[in-house]
């Protein structure tokens, strides 16, 4: 019945929670002779870990991969599974474990109180599952993932009591118990699992992708319990050899090799996701991107700028050659995929691209971005989404509808505003630069209704109208326009520029054209800054 109520944290803190944690729990038994202290000390390290969590700097992959991932994070939800335990189980000096059904137990004593808190926190924690968004700021900042620890620990307590409360029985099924047992080798099997399955059918069908993972990984899950852990836990390293051992142990040993292979691959993919690529801070020569561009002169003191937009000035402020701009610190606060606009994008009749949730949490964090990294001076680097047709209120609207310009406006208004309050002193915006259709790499059932709109197509490519809004805009706002289009284009499309090429996917400048066009942009930001 218990083990239906195992609840453990998926986060690379596991490893530290193993080799420290033990050695805290020895040290609270020895020199703690009281429940209730034993219990406070690892409440006290639960709220230090979230205050200490709350002065993270999230406007950067690098400070958004400690929040998650961090032992000094996640200790505040580690230490309160902690406190329950010894809070449950032990008493007296020496940390002796109470008898069976000892009354001193809460979870023998049949507290109504704590049944209802079990379903409190049963309801809150599926809850938080439907609707909180991942890397939402207030999980980190504002004490959030303490708050949701203390939900499922709540529901733990309510269905872990020894006694047949409604709770405990809805967990007491045989479905549960068993998923209870197995919901290790669930947390190890399943992100490999899935790590295989996303690189052979990609991530286009979420729900199948999910109904095949968790099928996949209960199975492998089931099988690893019955045939390794089970045998190991009854013969110990035995398992693996004699005769006794016979089949199971051929098995587990099978299973601990397919482990050892899974782990790396997943732990590989894992890293490279989060961790960034390294690229040059220094290039010895750049060539210049514009004849007769002006020359990069450092300001005399640091020039904090934040770069704001899609993945475009996202992969330009990570391939930014630092060293070659000196006294020019970079905030990224670019977000792969994200569309300046909140409307989802029609891409066809029948498909529609809202904003993920990513780039929900970089919009909302855009102001508190520029606030911490006391930038001067933001830059907005509009998407090349603009040029696409968007869902407007129910309605598919283009550039051609009044409406439809009028919502840029307003969110270029709107992104303006975000930026002042926030601190920036001055605000730029860039034009969108040119591409053709066929390096823009459409899906292949995108590009039937692509053709039926060849304006469209031709705007995508040259966002002639796109970058007029802009401009418009600018000049009404008094905003300087970083004529990013009219650099990279000039008056028609060039895929090179002194034999480098310009874009490596149709959409990116490639990391050898980055230092050139960041040669014609760091004197561009500079001059905007004044």
């Amino acid at each position: 019945m218990r083990g239906a109520c195992r609840w453990r944290s998926s986060s690379t803190s596991e490893e530290q929670f193993y080799l420290v944690v033990p050695l805290l729990i020895i040290a609270a038994l020895t020199y703690a002779h009281r429940r209730s202290a034993r219990t406070a000390g690892f409440v006290v390290l639960a709220l230090a870990s979230a205050a200490w969590a709350s002065t993270i700097d999230l406007g950067s992959p690098g400070g958004q991969a400690h929040a998650y991932y961090g032992t000094d994070v996640r200790m505040q939800a580690l230490a309160l599974g902690v406190a329950a335990g010894v809070w449950t189980g032990h008493r007296g000096r020496g940390g002796g474990l109470l008898r069976a059904r000892d009354r001193r137990d809460p979870l023998d004593a049949g507290d109504r109180r704590l049944e209802i808190l079990g379903w409190v926190g049963l309801v809150a924690t599926l809850a938080g599952i439907a609707l909180i968004e991942p890397l939402s700021d207030w999980m980190f900042t504002r004490g959030g993932m303490l708050l949701t620890s203390l939900a499922g620990l709540a529901w733990i307590i309510g269905c872990a009591q020894r006694v047949p409360t409604p709770l405990v029985r809805l967990h007491a099924n045989r479905l549960a118990v068993h998923t209870g047992k197995i919901s290790y080798g669930l947390y190890l099997y399943h992100w490999p699992i899935y790590l295989w399955l996303v690189r052979a059918f990609g991530h286009g069908h979420v729900i199948p992708l999910a109904v095949a993972t968790l099928v996949l990984s209960y199975a492998a899950a089931d099988a690893s319990y019955r045939w390794l852990e089970k045998p190991v836990i009854k013969r110990g390293v035995r398992a693996f050899g004699g005769r006794r051992a016979g089949g199971a142990g051929a098995v587990g040993l099978v299973g601990v090799l397919v482990a050892a292979l899974a782990i790396p691959a997943g732990a590989s993919t894992a890293a490279h996701e989060v961790s960034a690529p390294q690229y040059p801070r220094y290039v010895a020569h750049i060539p210049t991107l514009v004849e007769g561009q002006a020359t990069y002169t450092p300001p005399a003191r640091p020039l904090a700028v934040t770069l704001y937009g899609d993945s475009v000035p996202y992969f330009l402020a990570q391939r930014m050659p630092k060293d070659n701009f000196s006294n020019l610190v970079v905030t990224n606060a670019g977000a792969p995929g994200c569309d300046l606009l909140d409307a989802p994008v029609q891409w066809t009749a029948t498909r529609q691209q809202p904003n993920d949730a990513p780039c929900r949490e970089a919009k909302a964090t855009f102001g508190p971005t520029v606030r911490s990294s006391d930038s001067r001076l933001a830059v907005l680097m509009p998407t090349l989404y603009l040029a696409l047709r968007h869902d407007v209120d129910g309605k598919v609207l283009w550039l051609d509808d009044a409406a439809y310009r009028d919502l840029i406006t307003r969110t270029l208004t709107k992104t303006l505003t975000t930026a002042r309050t926030s601190g920036a002193a001055k605000f730029a915006v860039t034009t969108v630069p040119c591409r053709t259709i066929d390096e823009l790499q459409v899906p292949p059932e995108y590009r039937g209704d692509f053709d039926k709109f060849p304006q469209l197509v031709a705007e995508a490519g040259h966002p002639k109208r796109v970058n007029a809004i802009i401009t418009a805009w600018a000049k009404e706002h008094h905003v300087p326009v970083l004529d990013l289009a009219g650099a990279v284009c000039g008056s028609s499309y060039q895929p090179t520029r002194h034999g480098i090429t310009l874009y490596d996917d149709g959409i990116h400048f490639s990391p050898e054209a980055t230092p050139m066009i960041w040669g014609w942009l760091a004197p561009q930001i500079v001059s905007a800054a004044r």
